[in-house]
C-alpha cells in the first residue's frame, strides 16, 4: 500500500522556528540582526515562492527514498538548499551527498587526526572514529561557563571550485556519533585569497558572526553565558546521516546544517558563471560581500 507524506509544511515551520530564534538573540555577546538573518528571513520567504509546485504533494515513499527524488523526477520546482526535503522516508536519516550533489558543491570527511598522520607524504580525508579517542574527541563541555560540545569529526562543504582546489571556499559542520552531542555552533566562513581582474589582492580569510567568534573567544559575562547556555548549550535537532560507508550511526547537528544552508545563497549568488578566469575575481567579491554582512566579523 503507497504510503502518503506531507513534509514541505514541516520543514518551512521549522525553518521559521529558527530564523525566530536567531533574531531573538539580537544584542546578545554584540551581535545586532545581521544581513544573513534577514536572508534567511528572505530565504524563508523565497522557499514558499519556490516550493508552490510541492504544497500538498503526495509522496509516493514506495518509488522514491526522499521527497526531493521525487520532485526532481516529476520536474517540481524546489528549495535545492532544503536539506530537509533529503531525509529518507524511511529512516529520517539526511541523504547528505545527494543533498551536496545538487547545489553544485561537495563534501569532504575531515579530521585533524588522520590529517596529521598524513603530513609528508598522500593526503588523507577521512574521519577518526577509534574507540580509544572517540570519548576525548567527540564529548561534551564546559569552557568559561558555556556548555558546548566538540568533535575531531568534520564534514566539509566545499563549492565545486576549479580554481582553489587545495583551499576552497568551505564550510563545516561537525560529525558526532552520538547525538546529544549535537550542540550548535556558528558556521565559520572560509575564503582563499583572491585578486581581482584590476590586480587588486585579497588575502586568505576566515568569517564568522560576531555573537560566535565572542563566545568562542571567551569575551562574555555572566548575564551572556546564561543567556548562550539557555538558547544553545544543549544538542538542537539531531540529524542521523545516511552514511554506508561507515559501520557505525553518524548525527549532526539539524542548527548547524541550517546555518550552512543559509549561507550557501549568499556564496553563490557572487559566482555568476563557471569560466575559471572569472573565478578568483568573483571569490575576491565574495570577500566584500561577507564583510558586508552587518555582524559578520573578519577572525583571520
Amino acid at each position: 500500500m503507497k504510503k502518503i507524506f506531507l513534509v514541505t509544511a514541516l520543514a518551512v515551520a521549522t525553518l521559521s522556528v529558527n530564523v525566530l530564534a536567531m533574531q531573538a538573540q539580537a544584542g546578545v555577546l554584540g551581535l545586532k540582526p545581521s544581513a544573513n538573518q534577514s536572508v534567511t528571513q528572505s530565504s524563508g520567504n523565497t522557499t514558499n515562492a519556490a516550493n508552490t509546485d510541492v504544497q500538498n504533494v503526495q509522496y509516493d515513499t514506495t518509488k522514491y527514498q526522499y521527497p526531493a527524488q521525487q520532485l526532481k523526477a516529476e520536474g517540481k520546482n524546489f528549495d535545492k538548499y532544503n536539506w530537509r526535503l533529503f531525509q529518507r522516508f524511511d529512516t529520517g536519516e539526511l541523504m547528505v551527498q545527494a543533498w551536496a550533489d545538487g547545489l553544485n558543491w561537495r563534501i569532504r570527511e575531515y579530521a585533524d587526526n588522520t590529517a596529521a598522520a598524513a603530513r609528508g607524504s598522500e593526503r588523507i580525508y577521512a574521519f577518526d572514529l577509534r574507540e580509544e579517542v572517540l570519548p576525548y574527541y567527540d564529548c561534551e563541555y564546559t569552557i568559561n561557563g558555556m556548555r558546548r560540545s566538540s568533535s575531531e569529526n568534520k564534514l566539509y562543504f566545499m563549492r565545486n571550485d576549479s580554481g582553489h582546489m587545495d583551499i576552497p571556499v568551505r564550510m563545516s559542520v561537525g560529525v558526532h556519533v552520538k547525538p546529544e552531542n549535537c550542540y550548535p555552533r556558528g558556521t565559520r566562513i572560509v575564503v582563499p585569497g583572491a585578486m581581482n581582474h584590476n590586480g587588486s589582492g585579497e588575502p586568505f580569510a576566515v568569517y564568522q558572526e560576531l555573537y560566535w567568534n565572542n563566545a568562542s573567544n571567551g569575551q562574555t559575562t555572566n548575564e551572556t553565558v546564561d543567556d548562550y547556555n539557555a538558547k544553545y548549550g544543549h544538542p538542537i535537532e539531531p540529524v542521523k546521516l545516511y552514511y554506508p560507508s561507515v559501520n557505525r550511526a553518524l548525527y549532526v547537528s539539524g542548527w548547524c546544517l541550517d546555518d550552512v544552508a543559509k549561507y550557501m545563497p549568499i556564496i553563490d549568488s557572487v559566482y555568476l558563471d563557471d569560466n575559471p578566469e572569472n573565478n578568483s575575481h568573483y571569490t575576491y567579491l565574495l570577500h566584500y560581500k561577507l564583510r558586508s554582512l552587518p555582524g559578520m566579523e573578519q577572525d583571520i
